[in-house]
């Protein structure tokens, strides 16, 4: 029976007795077990939050008892069970699609719905041991609901193990959509602190254990005063590597679908590093991570057609982080856009919690929240300070489209697409780059005069790589070699390989129109960089240096750009 590709499922149960694909994460109940009672967890978008719930929920669940051996006998926890395995009945709550847009009574209804309906399934599951009537099923409000779920479950001796998945889903669209019904749901007297208030009281009787997920910890200091009561797991080392992918684990995967027998292994795990690899979630460690739902994506195009998907980033991915993007970039915050694009990394300090009325006084509050999405990630700390960077090429893919959005919208850039993309097609397959250079001209002279007050070379590398950028190449800003770091470096797109003849090395310099004189001594040092560059070990051993262009580009004020190519 061949192997299936488990993209898109978050079922456990299925998983494991149907001959998908999974990596084990089991060890992780006993340490999780080992630590605090209620526990938060936050991973950026489709990192594994439900799967890991639902692994959970079987592992707990009283129900699945006689079921132990067949859903976890080949995992580390079959053979190293804890103490307190299938003793709990399980709450699980949802709150991914809480309605946000109709007012404050829609909300709450939506609420209360969600709420309501897990309870109602909580009884349909454990009805041979609550023995419970339908008719007794009638609850007026989410708090009611929970209040006779511990009830009922008191009564008989039990326990509850109360899972919450996206907790902070309605928060996240509240604060960019309807801040003052933000406030007040969550004021001292709000619906939802009045919720998590209940569900407080609760651990001091049937409630034993709450695990929550989410992708940012917004909510988390709003709901303090009502909800104290647990630990933040999120930057913790030990917890670093239980959502997402090691590369062990990927190699394990990688050869168990037998794609070493088609590809390359050192050039299939090389391509998959630059996209999907980079997170790491904790300073004091050292191993990074795949995300796990872009690599599922990547193995099942792998399978079904022998070859690199056009789009190397799955598009329903790109939809989830359009609705992040809303709420992060509701700070309007372009200048720290523009250093990490620019300089590909940002030194901060992380916040662990935001109180909204402080939230946009704050540039770490920005940062930090980038790094919750997924959208940055670390790269090195000191002495209470990180140095953040977007961790592939998969999330630099989000911030171009954004920038390149925005450049139109803010400066009324005028891009011409279907010029600009037969300038890069001609790029690759002839080498020449006239057509390139001519969009670049437009889109300068469009600027105006207010625009270039404190343009300089980073922001004609911006505009070079949120204009140009498309899924013919991949545009690696500040690619690092033994003499420095190159501008921009025009790597193939695999999927497109065999259609792309030429990459390109691109020096960029920028001079004021006040500084024309200079032009000749800024050009001398430009191509003596590229002389530098193109001697070096890790280039030839990485590109065929034979076929790669090597471009300066000197821009002058907005009306002159002189090009010149280093043979």
């Amino acid at each position: 029976m061949n192997v299936k590709i488990p993209y898109g499922e978050s079922d456990f149960e299925k998983v494991v007795t149907e001959n998908y694909l999974y990596v084990d994460k089991t060890k992780y109940i006993e340490l999780l077990e080992n630590d605090a009672s209620y526990e938060l967890f936050i991973r950026p978008r489709r990192f594994g939050k439900s799967l890991f719930l639902s692994m959970l929920r079987n592992y707990y669940d009283i129900n699945q008892k006689d079921r132990f051996e067949e859903l976890f006998g080949n995992l580390y926890i079959g053979s190293n069970p804890t103490e307190k395995r299938n003793s709990y009945l399980i709450l699980k709550l949802d709150f991914s699609n809480i309605k946000t847009f109709g007012g404050k009574e829609e909300l709450i209804e939506s609420f209360d719905e969600r709420v309501i309906e897990s309870v109602k399934d909580f009884f349909i599951r454990y009805y041979n041991i609550l023995d419970c009537k339908n008719d007794k099923l009638q609850f007026n409000n989410s708090i009611g609901a929970i209040n006779f779920a511990a009830s009922m479950t008191s009564n008989v001796g039990k326990k509850i193990f109360v899972l919450i998945d996206e907790y902070d889903n309605f928060a996240n669209d509240l604060i960019t959509t309807n801040e003052e019904l933000y406030y007040d749901i969550i004021s001292s007297q709000g619906y939802i602190r009045t919720f998590y208030k209940a569900l407080k009281a609760l651990t001091t009787t049937t409630v034993d254990r709450i695990f929550m997920t989410g992708v940012s910890p917004i909510l988390l200091d709003d709901l303090t005063s009502g909800f104290n009561i647990t630990k933040n797991l999120t930057l913790e080392k030990m917890y670093n590597e239980m959502m997402g992918f090691t590369l062990p684990e990927l190699e394990t995967l990688m050869e168990r679908l037998c794609l070493f027998n088609i590809f390359s292994r050192d050039i299939l795990i090389d391509d998959m590093k630059q996209y999907y690899n980079g997170y790491l979630f904790s300073e004091d460690s050292k191993q990074r991570l795949f995300n796990p739902n872009m690599v599922l994506y990547f193995f099942d195009n792998l399978v079904r057609y022998n070859k690199y998907p056009k789009n190397m980033l799955d598009l329903n991915i790109k939809t989830d982080y359009k609705k992040l993007e809303t709420l992060a970039f509701n700070f309007k915050d372009e200048e720290t856009i523009e250093t990490i694009l620019a300089e590909g990394q940002i030194e901060t300090t992380l916040v662990q919690r935001f109180n909204l009325e402080y939230m946009y006084d704050r540039k770490e509050n920005f940062v930090s929240l980038l790094f919750y999405m997924g959208m940055l990630t670390i790269k090195e700390s000191f002495l209470g300070d990180v140095t953040l960077v977007i961790p592939n090429i998969a999330m630099k893919e989000i911030y171009w489209e954004y920038f390149k959005l925005k450049l139109a919208e803010t400066h009324k850039l005028d891009v011409d697409n279907k010029k600009i993309k037969a300038a890069i097609n001609e790029m690759a397959v002839k080498g020449n780059c006239n057509k390139f250079i001519q969009c670049l001209k437009k889109s300068l002279e469009s600027l105006s005069n207010r625009d270039l007050v404190k343009f300089d070379e980073k922001h004609i590398k911006i505009l070079i790589l949120s204009i140009f950028m498309n899924n013919i190449y991949i545009a690696n800003s500040e690619y690092e070699v033994e003499e420095g770091f190159i501008d921009i470096l025009l790597s193939k797109n695999k999927a497109f390989a065999e259609s792309i003849n030429y990459e390109w090395l691109i020096e960029l310099k920028y001079i004021k129109e006040k500084d024309r004189n200079a032009f000749d001594k800024i050009k001398s040092e430009g191509l003596k960089q590229i002389s530098k560059y193109k001697n070096s070990d890790k280039l030839r051993k990485t590109f065929n240096l034979d076929n790669m262009k090597k471009l300066l580009i000197v821009v002058v004020g907005k009306k002159d750009v002189y090009v010149e190519e280093e043979i």
